[in-house]
């Protein structure tokens, strides 16, 4: 739950780098586009086979993020973006899945992700995590990457009972029913094999949370090569000459054109490329 928390820095790893057809090579790069209160520009595009990132909480606890596209086909396109208020006394926004619509020339339109609800906790190579649960949601973190051969241990770290559940067949013998942890108590399992394991966190309230513990091979590691970054997504109150600038991160088709960019949050811009 990046997003919910403290304001961390982010540093991001961007891995086989390409250029995106008809993008950073457009004139529209870097310029200004104008709607009722804000202005838009977007300054750079890049694309990526996979986006990972580190971030820094306030006791120096450092975590390994990871996104990865749904398909191998497809592949991450991260657009920066700069909003900026030089009319409204307030200008708001929310920028989410519907804060803008990119398309491509065949019609075909793709909203940004959520990083909070796309990324997975990178635990290869840094042994045995941890999944923390609070009131039968698992925080830290609902989906979590790690090597064959870890062992993975859930912590009731709340003041009431949390469960957690794996369907029929996902792990023999393992937690088939709702596995009550009471405060402070926790259960382990090893991971022996690479695989999905899918599965529920749920609490008192008896609403479940859907999670994951993605198991790379034993040898599976991860590559460093890091810049600074911040991402454009939340809620945001830009007062009269200020700017926010982040990048918001969508899923395409590899070699896809982008033809434009139609931003519909607090205003209404379209930019082509």
């Amino acid at each position: 739950m990046t997003s919910k928390r403290s304001l961390f820095l982010l540093f991001l790893i961007l891995v086989t780098t390409s250029v995106v057809a008809c993008s950073n090579t457009s004139s529209s790069l870097g310029q200004y586009h104008e709607g009722r209160i804000l202005l838009l520009n977007v300054l750079e595009m890049d694309t990526v086979d996979e986006l990972r990132y580190s971030t820094i909480d306030p006791t120096d606890v450092i975590r390994n993020w990871r996104i990865k596209p749904a398909s191998d086909k497809n592949e991450l396109l991260l657009m920066r973006l700069k909003v900026e208020n030089h009319v409204a006394v307030n200008a708001v926004f929310v920028a989410d899945e519907q804060a803008a619509v990119i398309g491509d020339f065949f019609q075909n339109d793709y909203r940004p992700l959520s990083v909070t609800d796309s990324v997975y906790l990178d635990a290869r190579g840094q042994g045995n995590p941890t999944v923390n649960m609070v009131a039968g949601e698992c925080f830290d973190h609902q989906r979590t990457i790690v090597n064959a051969g870890s062992t993975v241990r859930w912590a009731n770290a709340g003041d009431v009972d949390s469960a957690i559940q794996f369907g029929p067949g996902v792990i023999p013998g393992f937690a088939v029913e709702p596995l009550t942890l009471v405060p402070g108590a926790s259960i382990s399992h090893m991971f022996g094999q690479p695989g999905i394991f899918n599965y529920q966190c749920s609490g008192p309230d008896a609403t479940s949370q859907a999670a994951q513990i993605l198991v790379e091979p034993a040898n599976s590691v991860r590559e460093s090569q890091e810049r600074n970054i911040l991402f454009l997504e939340g809620p945001f109150e830009l007062k009269i000459d200020t700017a926010v600038d982040g990048w918001m991160v969508f899923e395409i088709p590899k070699d896809t054109k982008i033809r434009d960019l139609r931003w519909r949050a607090g205003d209404s811009i379209t930019i082509r490329f």
